[in-house]
């Protein structure tokens, strides 16, 4: 039986032993390129506004993070300050 399976693999895999290809038509060939192209391409316009409004959006995130960190620097400062120095006395 497996003499029988191997034959019958290779008489499968010879089958295609042959065939030549086949050449489509060149306008038939155009129409279905056209037809797989995408249709709602995304303007140039839209891309560099929405590159610009998270460009944006960084640079605000950026300048927050920079401010609280300086504020609670500060605060720190104070407090320190504060808790240190509760007396005019030098020594």
């Amino acid at each position: 039986m497996s003499m029988e399976k191997n034959n019958w693999i290779e008489t499968i895999l010879n089958s295609t032993n042959g065939i030549t290809q086949v050449t489509p038509n060149d306008a038939l060939f155009s129409k279905i390129q056209q037809r797989i192209e995408p249709q709602n391409k995304v303007s140039s316009k839209t891309l560099w506004f929405a590159a610009a409004s998270i460009a944006v959006l960084v640079m605000l995130n950026v300048s927050i993070i920079a401010s609280k960190s300086k504020s609670e620097k500060n605060s720190t400062t104070a407090y320190l300050e504060m808790t240190i120095n509760k007396s005019n006395q030098l020594y």
